[in-house]
């Protein structure tokens, strides 16, 4: 089976991390630990725009380098390939604030000793095109609204849950852990 890929939010603890990178810098620590689920949601925080849209053109692509693994990522991504099943890493983090996506992300896949078969860089945050171009039998995505276009254009895309992500998931289906993941691929 080839199992489509995305990174932030799916292979990284994407939203936590960048939290604590926002906290440790938040002018009121009090105020912005009452204010993550906003951060998230609607980009606010105590900051003004132009603060928070500083913060990450300075930050973003390292707070990228240090970012961990979601849990049991790795285990199930080793048994996945063991399996037999090609890991295609799909990811949209051609935004301006990373210099070079791409080695950004192969260093941080070496580092964490992360195995895969195949990376691409989308030039689109909407996967669509790269999932029918490497014909994808399954793609998992943390975005609701990309997940929405994907299956409304015939990619089998199920949504890595996560609690930013809860309320406006509706009636896609979904994943909620690694495990879960495998437990799917595994069943089909």
């Amino acid at each position: 089976m080839i199992i489509g890929i995305d990174i932030d939010n799916v292979i990284t603890d994407f939203d936590n991390n960048v939290i604590n990178e926002f906290i440790k810098q938040s002018k009121d620590i009090t105020a912005a630990k009452k204010r993550i689920a906003d951060l998230i949601e609607k980009r606010l925080f105590d900051w003004s725009s132009e603060e928070f849209s500083k913060f990450l053109n300075d930050n973003l692509e390292e707070i990228a380098k240090r970012l961990k693994p979601r849990r049991n990522c790795k285990k199930y991504m080793d048994k996945l390939l063991s399996d037999g099943h090609k890991l295609i890493l799909i990811s949209h983090r051609a935004y301006s604030q990373y210099k070079n996506p791409l080695q950004t992300t192969v260093d941080w896949l070496k580092n964490k000793n992360i195995n895969y078969t195949k990376l691409i860089i989308s030039n689109s945050p909407d996967k669509t095109d790269e999932c029918k171009r490497l014909k994808a039998d399954i793609m998992f995505d943390d975005r609701v609204d990309k997940c929405k276009i994907m299956r409304e254009n015939g990619i089998n895309c199920y949504l890595m849950f996560t609690k930013y992500n809860c309320k406006e998931k509706g009636n896609l289906p979904f994943v909620s852990s690694w495990e879960s993941l495998y437990k799917l691929i595994s069943s089909q």
